[in-house]
């Protein structure tokens, strides 16, 4: 393999672990595998169920090629996205993420970017994937995302925002759309990808929130993912429109979601944002949620 370290020491390994794309039909083994390796009681690291439902919204031929699971015997030891352009997000089974087996099947993903080019990769820290893209000359990415996390319990699921409330209609859907298209720049949400999206393993219209002003103006908008009874969710996206910032609205819906979560058996929520995005840091911290972890993905530089 050309991303294959020398000296890692796996000249001796007999490979038996085959990697596999998964087309969109397939991405429920996904978000099954993930929802099973999820701690329960404990806030969200790396790949989420969710973060595969929230990828789902995007083409099929995006979609179809980026989506891969490592099996052995059959059954799933790692998943990954590898998200356009050059973003690669793994996730290895818990018991399996000091195995330099998976971490050289992985390789494979890592040998499909192109040369030259600058690459990126949320790797869970301490494991043998992590160390083999740094023995691959990968490096730590100078910007940190920071954990922030929340447990809940029964009594979260009592909030009520009277202005926040799920998609009902279609006019509910191209609201929320248009509210994601203008909080992120360069956003390529579309009514037809909120349909694949919504139509993918791990959406549930129950965790998905639209707030609107006194005068009925769509002002801000959350998803939440769950992975399960008992198991952490995350919240993903969470946005407000640039005309109403600053007036409690990204607060609001945030809380009305995870409350919904609350509700749903969720054990906690977790998000993750840049460190540098000291707004949205402030919004969930007077969320409850408090800072967990700082985490700093891999780099390769570009050629």
């Amino acid at each position: 393999m050309a991303g294959k370290p020398p000296g890692f020491g796996l000249a001796s390994l007999t490979v038996s672990i085959s990697l596999e794309r998964v087309p969109r039909s397939g991405a429920v083994e996904l978000v099954e595998a993930l929802q099973r390796w999820a701690p329960p009681l404990c806030y969200v690291g790396g790949l989420h169920a969710g973060d595969v439902g929230w990828f789902l919204r995007l083409d099929d031929h995006v979609v179809d090629g980026a989506m891969h699971v490592a099996r052995e015997r059959g059954e799933v030891v790692a998943v990954a996205i590898a998200e356009p352009p050059e973003a690669l997000r793994p996730l290895v089974r818990p018991d399996r993420i000091h195995d330099p087996e998976v971490a050289e099947a992985l390789l494979d993903l890592v040998d499909a970017i192109p040369a030259g080019s600058e690459a990126y990769s949320d790797a869970t820290s301490g494991s043998a994937f992590r160390s083999l893209l740094s023995a691959s000359g990968w490096q730590l990415d100078p910007d940190p995302w920071v954990a922030l996390y929340r447990p809940l319990i029964e009594a979260d699921g009592e909030y009520v925002d009277p202005w926040s409330h799920t998609l009902e209609s279609t006019q509910d859907v191209t609201d929320r759309v248009a509210v994601q298209r203008s909080a992120f720049k360069g956003s390529t949400f579309t009514v037809d990808r909120w349909h694949q999206m919504a139509a993918g393993p791990g959406f549930d219209p129950a965790f998905e929130y639209l707030r609107r002003d006194e005068d009925g103006r769509p002002v801000a908008a959350a998803t939440g993912w769950s992975a399960g009874a008992g198991k952490c969710a995350i919240l993903e996206p969470v946005g407000t429109h640039p005309d109403h910032t600053g007036a409690g609205h990204g607060k609001a819906v945030s809380l009305a979601v995870i409350a919904a979560l609350a509700r749903g058996g969720a054990s906690g929520v977790t998000v993750y944002t840049p460190a540098s995005n000291a707004a949205a840091v402030r919004t969930y911290e007077s969320c409850s949620l408090r800072q967990v972890e700082i985490t700093h993905a891999m780099t390769r530089p570009a050629a």
